[in-house]
C-alpha cells in the first residue's frame, strides 16, 4: 500500500499500446482500405465460414435444407439434428441455425457501417471504392435478410447503446428497393473486373457483383423490365463467361476458383498468418466436407474420390433426381450433381481398383465385395440417387486438413443469365436475349438437343434454375417468391434408407432398394411446411427477448 501510495497518477496512466484512438483513425486512404478488409475478413468468417457453429455453414444449412429438392440425411434420425429440423419444418425462433444466420449478417453489417458512418464520398477515388464496396456487401446482407425473414430492421448507422430497432417501416418490398437503389447508386465508384481471367476480379466487389445484387432484388420485387437492364450490363460487359461443360463440376472446387464464371466468391484461404489450428477454421467451411461427405463409415471402403470421411448429411429428393435424369440424361450437369447407386459404384474409383478404374468391368464392379453399403440399415434419409456436387476432393482440403478451402460462392454467371432469361419471360423477349440467355446454359450443361430450348418460356427456365443450381442457396428463394410449396407440407414424412441388396439380401450382384420410415410420427413431432408461417424463418428469441420493437413473424 505503501508503494501504491507513493505512485503518482501519472504513472499509472498508462497507453494501450497496439490499438489506434477512433478520432486518430478514419482519417486516410490506407485507414478506408483497412476497415474494408476487416469488412471482407468478416465476411468470410461470419458468412462464408462454419464460425461459431462447429459443423456446418449456418446460410447454408437455412436456405438449402427447406427446399423441395434436398434431404437432410446422416447416421440416423436425430443425427445432426439442427439439420434435419430446418430440412423437416421443426425449428423455431431458438434453432441454433437461424439464429446463427441472422446475426452473422448483422455482423457483417455493422463492419459496413463502420465504413459509411465514417467516411463521404467525393474526399478520394480510394475512399470512394471503400464505401462503395461496404454498400454493396450490405445491400446483399439485407437482400438475403429481406428473402428470409420478409421485414427485418434496417440498420444504416453504427447503433447507440440503447438503440433498439423495430422492423423496417418501409415494409418488405420498400427493403428490397433500398438494396437496389444502393447498389446502383454505388457502380460508379466501383472498379470493373478487368477480364474473364482476372481472378482478382472474382473475390472482391466490383460493378458485375453490385449489377447482380441490383438485379437479383428487382427480380424478387418482381420489377422484371427495370431488372432487365443491370442484369444485362453484366452480360454485355464481357467480362463473365460460362465455364466449358466439361468443367462444370470444378465450379465447386479449388481448381475453379476465381473461373470466368464467378462473380462473386469469398476468398477462403489458407494462411500461416492466421495462426493457430482455431483461426485457421473461423476462415474455411470447416467440417462440412463431413457432413455433406458420404457415409464412409457405413461404406465397404471410403471411394478415393472422397478426400474425407463423410457423414452422409446431404442427400437429393428421389422425385427431384428422376426429373433431372429425364430433362438431362448423362449431362456434364448431371453427372456432376450427382449420381445413381450404380453409378456410384462402377463410375468413381474405388480402393479395390488399385488406381486403374478402368480395369475390371462393369459386372465385376457390381460384383466387388470391396464396394457398396456393407450396413445393414443402410444410409438414412439417402435416396437411389447420390449428391457428388458437394464432396470434397482432395484438392480442396490441400491434402492436409479435414476442413476445405475452396472459395465460397455467392453469385455465378449461370445464375445471371438465368435470372436475365426469366425476367424476358415475364415481360417481352423482343430480341431473343432471354432465349439466348437460357439456350447458353443448356448447351454448356450439354444436356440432349431435344431438351434444348427453342421458345421462351417460364416453365422452361425454372426447370433450368432447379437444375443448375441445386444446392446454392436459391431454390427455397425461388419457392417463395413463386409460390411453390406443395412438395414441402409433407417434408419429414416417408424418410428412405438406401440399403444394398449384396450385403442385405445376400444377392450376387449390388442392387440398390429404399426401405422408409415415419420418425416424426412416430413421435408426435410437429413438421411440414404450414402456410402462413413458414413462409419466413422466426426473429431468434435471443434477439426478440431484449428488444420489444421487433415483431416476431407470423406462427412463432
Amino acid at each position: 500500500m505503501v508503494l501504491f501510495a507513493a505512485c503518482s497518477e501519472d504513472r499509472l496512466n498508462i497507453p494501450q499500446k497496439g490499438v489506434i484512438n477512433l478520432d486518430e483513425f478514419y482519417i486516410t486512404d490506407a485507414d478506408a482500405e483497412s476497415a474494408l478488409v476487416a469488412v471482407y475478413a468478416h465476411f468470410a468468417q461470419n458468412i462464408a465460414s462454419s464460425a461459431g457453429a462447429n459443423i456446418y455453414v449456418p446460410l447454408n444449412i437455412l436456405l438449402n435444407y427447406p427446399a423441395d429438392n434436398v434431404l437432410a440425411a446422416g447416421n440416423f434420425y436425430g443425427d445432426n439434428d439442427m439439420v434435419g429440423a430446418m430440412d423437416e419444418f421443426r425449428f423455431d425462433s431458438q434453432s441454433p441455425v437461424v439464429s446463427l444466420a441472422y446475426s452473422h449478417f448483422y455482423w457483417v453489417i455493422y463492419r459496413c457501417n463502420l465504413i459509411t458512418d465514417n467516411f463521404t464520398y467525393g474526399v478520394s477515388p480510394v475512399k470512394d471504392r471503400c464505401i462503395a464496396e461496404a454498400k454493396v456487401i450490405r445491400a446483399w446482407c439485407y437482400m438475403m435478410l429481406a428473402m428470409a425473414w420478409g421485414n427485418p430492421p434496417l440498420v444504416d448507422h453504427v447503433l447507440k447503446a440503447d438503440e433498439k430497432p423495430a422492423n423496417f417501416e418501409g415494409g418488405h418490398d420498400a427493403l428490397l428497393q433500398w438494396c437496389a437503389d444502393e447498389c446502383a447508386e454505388a457502380v460508379p465508384y466501383l472498379d470493373e473486373r478487368q477480364s474473364t481471367a482476372d481472378k482478382d476480379g472474382a473475390v472482391r466487389v466490383t460493378k458485375g457483383f453490385a449489377w447482380t445484387v441490383q438485379g437479383k432484388a428487382l427480380m424478387y420485387l418482381g420489377e422484371y423490365e427495370t431488372a432487365k437492364t443491370p442484369l444485362r450490363n453484366i452480360i454485355n460487359s464481357g467480362k463473365y463467361a460460362l465455364v466449358p461443360g466439361t468443367e462444370w463440376a470444378s465450379l465447386f472446387h479449388i481448381e475453379g476458383d476465381g473461373s470466368s464464371e464467378k462473380i462473386f466468391e469469398s476468398n477462403i484461404m489458407q494462411n500461416a498468418s492466421i495462426g493457430t489450428w482455431s483461426g485457421k477454421i473461423q476462415r474455411s467451411t470447416w467440417m462440412e466436407a463431413n457432413i455433406w461427405g458420404w457415409r464412409s463409415d457405413k461404406l465397404a471402403a471410403k471411394p478415393v474420390y472422397q478426400a474425407v470421411g463423410g457423414w452422409g448429411g446431404l442427400a437429393i429428393q428421389e422425385d427431384f433426381a428422376e426429373e433431372f435424369i429425364a430433362h438431362d440424361g448423362d449431362s456434364y450437369r448431371r453427372k456432376g450433381t450427382m449420381l445413381s447407386f450404380n453409378e456410384f459404384l462402377t463410375e468413381i474409383e474405388w480402393p479395390s481398383d488399385k488406381g486403374k478404374p478402368d480395369s475390371a468391368t462393369v459386372a465385376q464392379k457390381m460384383a466387388d465385395p470391396k464396394r457398396g453399403i456393407t450396413d445393414l440399415g443402410g444410409l438414412y434419409g439417402q435416396s437411389l440417387y447420390l449428391q457428388k456436387k458437394h464432396i470434397a476432393t482432395k484438392a480442396d482440403i490441400l491434402q492436409t486438413n479435414s476442413y476445405r478451402f475452396n472459395n465460397f460462392i455467392i453469385e455465378r454467371y449461370a445464375n445471371v443469365l438465368l435470372l436475365y432469361a426469366e425476367a424476358c419471360a415475364n415481360t417481352t423477349d423482343g430480341d431473343g436475349a432471354g432465349l439466348a440467355a437460357l439456350r447458353e446454359v443448356q448447351l454448356r450443361a450439354g444436356i440432349p438437343s431435344a431438351n434444348v430450348s427453342t421458345t421462351l418460356t417460364l416453365d422452361a427456365v425454372k426447370k433450368e434454375r432447379n437444375f443448375e443450381l441445386w444446392c446454392e442457396r436459391e431454390r427455397w428463394i425461388d419457392m417463395k417468391r413463386w409460390g411453390e410449396f406443395d412438395n414441402v407440407v409433407n417434408a419429414g414424412e416417408n424418410i428412405p434408407s438406401l440399403k444394398d441388396a449384396f450385403f442385405t439380401l445376400d444377392e450376387a450382384a449390388h442392387r440398390g432398394y429404399l426401405t422408409y420410415s415415419e420418425p416424426n410420427k412416430d413421435a408426435n413431432l410437429e413438421h411440414g411446411f404450414k402456410a402462413n408461417k413458414n413462409e419466413w424463418f422466426p426473429y431468434p428469441y435471443a434477439v426478440t427477448s431484449i428488444n420489444p420493437n421487433l415483431v416476431q413473424n407470423p406462427g412463432y
